[in-house]
């Protein structure tokens, strides 16, 4: 009986170590997720200025292909990098890749239309506008499920921290 005690108490001590990694890494990785978020929203609307700014789209496409993807790619790496063993840690851990695939896709759309299209017609062909048209739309679509993903990393992220 007293083996069981000491194996019991084993485990318990275990599963408790096992549990505080698992919280620590969970919060360098929510901390790590702020601070590059952060960055990488700032280096994306100077990106977009630069885009609507027409004299300056050459340098705002290299930003694109390779600043920010890149970027996104070292940023979702590290997200991988940490070890979580709690279920609702692992959630927001997913949430975050899924934001990071999307907001990776979108940055592609961006450097996608803003390198094939010159918003010109200048003989007014439909299909170059249902192209573009079509094209706006999806990016559009996948801007709101970014701004979604994100909300979704907020709320995760708070009802972990109640």
């Amino acid at each position: 009986m007293k083996r069981y005690i000491l194996l019991f108490s084993f485990i318990l001590l275990v599963l408790s170590a096992c549990s505080s990694e698992s919280t620590e890494n969970y919060s360098q990785m929510t901390s790590a997720f702020e601070r590059n978020d952060s960055e990488l929203n700032k280096k994306i609307s100077e990106t977009v200025t630069n885009i609507q700014e027409e004299s300056s789209r050459d340098k705002a496409l290299a930003d694109i292909n390779e600043g920010i993807i890149p970027r996104i790619d070292d940023f979702k790496q590290t997200i991988d990098n940490y070890t979580l063993s709690e279920d609702n840690h692992l959630e927001v851990q997913e949430a975050i890749q899924t934001y990071l695939d999307n907001l990776r896709t979108l940055m592609e759309l961006y450097s996608e239309i803003n390198s094939e299209f010159f918003i010109v017609n200048p003989f007014e062909d439909e299909s170059l506008s249902e192209d573009i048209n079509q094209q706006l739309e999806e990016i559009q679509n996948l801007e709101e499920e970014v701004q979604k993903n994100r909300a979704d990393i907020d709320q995760l992220i708070s009802e972990n921290n109640e």
